[in-house]
C-alpha cells in the first residue's frame, strides 16, 4: 500500500485517538479533583481489572480479525463467516469471565457490604462494554472502516466526560466507572451490524495459521496488560498504600497521553504493513517503516522530554496540590514514554509478518524483567522506584523489538535520524527549563512551552530532520483536511522546516 494511504489511515486513527485521549484525560482530572488520590486510585485499579479481564477473554480473536478480515479472498462473503466463527468462541469466554466477576460481587456483598458489591458489579459491566468494544473495533478496522470507529469514538468521548463527573459527584468511585462504560458502548453496539445472519459459523473459517497467530498474540497481550501495563498497582498497594496508586495513576495519565497515540495508530500499521508483506514490496515496506519511525519520533520526543521538564508546574496545576508527591515519578515516566510509543512500530511490522511467536518471546523477557525490577526497586525507593522500573523496561522492550524487526523482517531503525531527533528534543527541553527555573505556576508554563517549541523548530531546520519529500507527503495526505485559511501557513512552515 502506498505511503500516503498508510499515513491517511494512521491520521484517521490519530484523530480518533486525540478525541479518546482528551475525554480520558478530562475524566482522569475530574476523578482526581472530586475523589482525591485514594478514590482516583480505586477507579484506576478497576479500569485495570476490567481491561485485564477483557484481554483474558478475547483469546487473540480481535487481532486475528484485524489482520485477516480484509485479506480473506475466497469469495466476497468469506470474511463474514470468519467474524461469525470468531464471535461464537468470543461469546463463550466472555460469558465465563462475566459470571466469575458476578460471583465475586456476590461474595463481596455477603462478606463486606453492598457498596463494595456494587463497585465490582459495575466493574463487571465495564468489562463487558470494553470487551465488545475491542472485538467490534477490530472488525471495523480490519475492514478499513477507520472513519466509522472515529465517529463512535467521538460519541463515546462526548458521553464519558459528563457521566464521569456526575457519577463521581453523586456516587463516588463506583459512579465514575459508569462514564467509562458509556465511553465504549457506541462501538460495542455497532458489532451487530457486522454480523450477517446468513453467515454460518465454521471451524474451517479459522485456519490453523490464524489460530496459531492469535494464540501467540493472545499470550503476548495477556503479558502486556497483566504485567507490563499496570502491575505497579499491585506492588504499590502491597508495599505502600492505595493513595500511592492514585499518585502513580496520575503520572501514568500524563504519560499515557503520548503512549496511547501510538497504541491507537498500531491497527493501521498492522493492516498496511500486512498489505505490503502480501505484495512482496520490500522496498516500499522498509521506506514506510523508516518514514513512520522518523515522523513519530519528531512528534513524540519533544512532548516527552519537554513534558518531563515542566512536570513540577504542570502536574499540580492539573490534578491539584494533593498530587505534588507524584511529580518525580511522573517526570520519569514522561521522559521515557517516547520509547514505549515508538515500540509500537517495530511491533506492528513484526506482527504483520506473522511472527507472533517472536513478539511473545519479547513480552516474556520484558515481563520477567519487570517483576524482578519492581520487587527490588519499589521496596527500596517507593513510588520513584516503580517509575524507574518502567523506564528501564520500556528501553529494553524498544531495543529488543528493533533488533527482532531487523533480524526477521530485515528492516533497520533509522539510528542517525533518531539520534538527531533526540538532540533536537534535548535542546527543546533545555530551552523550556529556563522558564520553569525563573518563574512559577502558569507563567512558567506559558513561557516554557513557546520557548521549547521555537527552539525545536529551529533544531529541526538546522539538523534537517524533515526532507522536502516528507513535507510533500504530509501536505498531500493531510493538507486537504486542514481549514482552507490555515493551508498557506502550514505550507510555509513546512517549507521553513524542510528547505530544499
Amino acid at each position: 500500500m502506498p505511503v500516503s494511504n498508510l499515513l491517511k489511515s494512521s491520521l484517521i486513527s490519530l484523530a480518533a485517538t486525540f478525541i479518546s485521549l482528551a475525554a480520558g484525560f478530562a475524566s482522569s482530572i475530574i476523578a482526581a479533583r472530586l475523589l482525591g488520590p485514594a478514590g482516583s486510585g480505586k477507579v484506576a485499579y478497576a479500569l485495570w481489572v476490567a481491561t485485564s479481564a477483557a484481554a483474558l477473554a478475547d483469546m487473540g480473536l480481535p487481532q486475528i480479525l484485524l489482520r485477516n478480515a480484509s485479506g480473506v479472498t475466497d469469495n466476497g462473503n468469506a470474511w463474514k463467516a470468519l467474524v461469525r466463527t470468531a464471535l461464537h468462541s468470543f461469546l463463550i469466554s466472555v460469558s465465563m469471565i462475566g459470571v466469575a466477576i458476578l460471583l465475586f460481587a456476590a461474595i463481596t456483598y455477603a462478606h463486606r457490604d453492598a457498596s463494595h458489591a456494587w463497585f465490582w458489579l459495575i466493574t463487571g459491566l465495564l468489562f463487558l462494554s470494553y470487551a465488545f468494544h475491542v472485538f467490534s473495533t477490530a472488525v471495523a478496522r480490519g475492514r478499513n472502516r477507520f472513519g466509522q470507529t472515529a465517529r463512535t469514538t467521538l460519541l463515546g468521548g462526548a458521553l464519558q466526560v459528563p457521566l464521569v463527573f456526575a457519577g463521581a459527584w453523586l456516587l463516588g468511585p463506583t459512579g465514575a466507572l459508569i462514564g467509562y462504560i458509556a465511553r465504549y458502548l457506541p462501538q460495542a453496539l455497532k458489532l451487530r451490524g457486522y454480523i450477517d445472519p446468513a453467515a454460518r459459523s465454521s471451524r474451517e473459517a479459522l485456519s490453523p495459521e490464524m489460530l496459531r497467530y492469535g494464540r501467540y498474540i493472545w499470550f503476548s497481550d495477556l503479558i502486556e496488560i497483566l504485567v507490563l501495563s499496570r502491575i505497579e498497582f499491585l506492588f504499590l498497594g502491597a508495599f505502600l498504600s492505595p493513595t500511592s496508586i492514585g499518585y502513580f495513576a496520575a503520572g501514568l495519565g500524563l504519560a499515557g497521553l503520548i503512549e496511547q497515540i501510538m497504541l491507537q495508530i498500531s491497527p493501521a500499521l498492522v493492516v498496511n504493513f500486512t498489505a505490503a508483506h502480501a505484495k512482496g514490496d520490500r522496498q516500499s515496506l522498509e521506506a514506510s517503516y523508516r518514514r513512520v519511525i522518523r515522523t513519530v519520533a519528531l512528534i513524540m520526543l519533544p512532548i516527552s522530554m519537554g513534558g518531563a521538564i515542566i512536570m513540577p508546574e504542570l502536574l499540580p496545576l492539573i490534578f491539584g496540590d494533593a498530587f505534588e508527591p507524584a511529580v518525580p515519578a511522573a517526570a520519569t515516566l514522561l521522559a521515557f514514554v517516547w520509547l514505549a510509543g515508538m515500540s509500537v512500530i517495530p511491533w506492528g511490522i513484526i506482527s504483520a509478518s506473522g511472527r507472533s511467536a517472536t513478539l511473545l518471546r519479547v513480552q516474556i523477557t520484558s515481563a520477567a524483567a519487570t517483576i524482578v525490577l519492581l520487587s527490588i526497586l519499589v521496596p527500596s525507593f517507593g513510588l520513584e522506584g516503580a517509575a524507574l522500573a518502567r523506564a528501564a523496561i520500556v528501553t529494553l522492550t524498544f531495543v529488543l523489538l528493533g533488533w527482532m524487526a531487523w533480524k526477521y523482517v530485515r528492516v533497520a531503525l533509522p539510528v542517525t535520524a533518531l539520534a538527531k531527533t533526540v538532540l533536537a528534543a534535548t535542546l527543546c527541553a533545555g530551552a523550556a527549563s529556563l522558564g520553569v527555573y525563573i518563574l512559577d505556576g502558569l507563567p512558567a508554563l506559558l513561557s516554557a512551552i513557546p520557548a521549547g517549541a521555537i527552539t525545536y523548530m529551529l533544531a529541526i531546520r538546522f539538523l534537517r530532520l524533515i526532507t522536502p519529500e516528507d513535507a510533500q507527503i504530509l501536505m498531500a495526505t493531510a493538507g486537504g483536511k486542514l481549514p482552507r485559511a490555515s493551508r498557506p501557513f502550514v505550507g510555509r512552515l513546512l517549507d521553513f522546516l524542510a528547505p530544499g
